[in-house]
């Protein structure tokens, strides 16, 4: 690029100041609790990470969008990318460290249920570097994000999120995308079984459109299974079996924790369906934002969420507040335990939900019968029904063809 930033920069957002600080510094408290000694500092991250969460309303908002020209040096800057393939040596070495600590050394069960809870908040968190990793063009980027998720067991999110999240969100094709009246316990476990389907079909798809046997090397999901595996075999190997049960929590976690963020961010927002069955162009409108600073350094700014889907690949330092956009009354670490308390999130979050849909620039979209009559009034009839047989499934696989192409080249 050939804009620079100014000498003393000004007007920079947080994440763009901090980077992935926050996320290498979260991701070692583990081995940090350790080394204060173990006991009670083995619960060093979750205690941590409560603080967090207390502090997030209290701090405030970081709304700052850059102007163009620091904008387009900002984008540029290899500084950015460094700073994400950074986490992944963490993600191996705090998991095979937990492992080891868990494994082979005599801890209560007091310090290893909070050593555990510190593990999968480590690595859990480190999710959202990956999901950034996995929209970069460039092949090693996307290749890191792969391996940021094989700790966690989660490589499967890249074929899932991209190839059909981003292009059926905000309808019914998508199973990330929750309805109104939609409780969160029922849609976790749909949308965590279908997502993965939803994996496997789009790749068995894209296998069928080039030819290929389902279990060809180059579908990514049998890439992605055999990673899987051999790390599983080699931490057993330097473990013992033991480790199996570890590796199921380290993927429970962050696959919840990724479940409930979906449901924040698109609840009850639908895209117009146009004559053809298809839908309009994703647009700031259909997802949900906030840009309070805590949540936004740890949740590597994934927060500003309407600018990612309406211009996807911008990458996360100079993700935009969009004022079109929907906006949460609190930042995802204080949405995240209101999602999963049913009463209070309808309490806290129905009135504004209604709210938007009064401003017509969505199709609300719910569970059949929850809408109050003035808002139910306001779906078109046969909103949602399929073009055709299999067409959502052609779709996703032809995005995912057109990436793997990008990819190779």
């Amino acid at each position: 690029m050939s804009a620079v930033i100014a000498e003393k920069p000004t007007g920079l957002s947080i994440v763009a100041r901090v980077t992935t600080v926050p996320h290498l510094v979260f991701g070692a408290l583990p081995i940090l609790g350790y080394l204060l000694g173990g006991g009670i500092f083995h619960w060093l991250t979750p205690a941590v990470y409560l603080l967090l969460t207390i502090a997030d309303p209290m701090v405030g908002n970081d709304e700052t969008n850059h102007n163009p020209a620091d904008e387009q040096a900002l984008e540029g800057r290899l500084f950015y990318r460094i700073m994400l393939w950074a986490t992944v040596p963490l993600a191996f070495g705090v998991t095979i460290f937990g492992h080891w600590l868990l494994t082979q050394t005599a801890l209560t069960g007091w310090e290893m249920a909070g050593f555990l809870i510190s593990l999968t908040l480590a690595t859990g968190f480190l999710a959202t570097v990956a999901h950034e990793l996995c929209h970069h063009y460039q092949p090693i980027d996307r290749t890191m994000g792969d391996l940021l998720f094989i700790p966690i067991f989660m490589c499967d999110f890249h074929v899932y999120h991209n190839f059909m999240h981003h292009t059926h969100v905000a309808t019914p094709n998508d199973p990330a995308s929750a309805r109104y009246g939609e409780k969160v316990y029922p849609f976790l476990i749909r949308s965590i079984i279908k997502k993965t389907q939803a994996a496997w079909q789009v790749e068995k798809l894209r296998m069928q459109r080039n030819g290929k046997s389902t279990w060809h090397p180059s579908n990514l999901m049998v890439r992605f299974i055999v990673m899987q595996t051999a790390w599983v075999v080699l931490l057993v190997s330097l473990f013992g079996l033991w480790s199996i049960p570890i590796c199921f929590i380290q993927y429970a976690f962050p696959r919840l924790l990724l479940a409930v963020a979906d449901y924040l961010e698109h609840y009850g927002l639908g895209r117009h369906q146009l004559p053809d069955g298809s839908y309009e162009k994703v647009r700031p409108n259909h997802a949900w934002d906030d840009s309070t600073l805590v949540s936004s350094m740890l949740f590597c700014q994934i927060d500003r969420h309407s600018d990612h889907h309406a211009n996807v690949g911008r990458p996360y330092q100079v993700l935009r507040v969009m004022d079109e956009a929907p906006r949460l009354p609190h930042g995802y670490l204080t949405m995240i335990p209101i999602a999963l308390i049913p009463p209070l999130w309808r309490r806290r979050m129905h009135p504004i939900v209604e709210a938007y849909y009064d401003k017509g620039d969505v199709i609300p979209y719910a569970v059949p019968g929850a809408l109050p009559e003035k808002y139910a009034a306001m779906v078109p009839e046969g909103w949602g029904q399929p073009v055709a047989d299999n067409s959502v499934d052609e779709r996703s696989a032809a995005v995912g063809e057109h990436e793997m192409k990008n990819y190779a080249d």
